[in-house]
């Protein structure tokens, strides 16, 4: 599979073509709120440090040390989720494509048998089950079987609290297919 990342305009290319991801076709379709305001942006950036740094302990390579505020709190509400479920993921953070639905997108991580998505967001909003639905179908494509449960690790200061999630697969495939429809017909108008 020929799949590349753009990481400074987060967009995908499967064998050179640009391919829609998971966050954009739900954006696009007006499923994910508008995060824009400044407190919104402040959280979302928390949320990506903290993943760069869960991805880099699994890499084993973090620097704790290094970790400062808010992220080390948060981090340190991850370390504890982790001590008590003792994780070894598959995989964490894989860019992955699905060749048979035509979209992309990096899950948090998986186990052979679970899909956790970390959120460091104060609710657990209704299109996260859309979003775990679209890592679902690529998780189980990557790895040749069925995923049998998928779940949220929402994390807090030094805390952490998990929330098993009904993916919506039928829904997520009902907006790539309307986002999809809509690349095709409306951009030749």
């Amino acid at each position: 599979m020929s799949l590349s990342y753009n990481a400074e305009n987060h967009t995908y290319y499967y064998k050179g073509k640009l391919v829609p991801s998971v966050n954009q076709i739900l954006k696009s379709e007006g499923v994910i709120p508008d995060f824009t305001f400044p407190a919104a942006k402040a959280k979302c950036t928390l949320g990506t440090y903290v993943h760069q740094a869960i991805d880099l302990h699994f890499q084993q390579i973090l620097d704790e040390s290094s970790l400062q505020g808010k992220v080390k709190d948060y981090f340190n509400g991850f370390r504890k989720f982790q001590s008590h479920l003792s994780i070894n993921p598959v995989a964490v953070e894989k860019k992955m494509y699905s060749e048979r639905w035509g979209f992309a997108g990096t899950p948090d991580f998986f186990t052979d048998k679970i899909l956790y998505d970390i959120k460091c967001s104060a609710t657990i909003y209704p299109y996260y089950s859309l979003t775990l639905a679209a890592y679902k179908i690529l998780t189980e494509e990557d790895l040749g079987h069925e995923i049998e449960e998928t779940i949220i690790v929402k994390l807090m200061p030094n805390d952490y609290k998990l929330e098993v999630i009904k993916p919506k697969k039928q829904e997520f495939l009902a907006f790539l297919n309307t986002y999809q429809w809509k690349q095709k017909y409306l951009r030749e108008v």
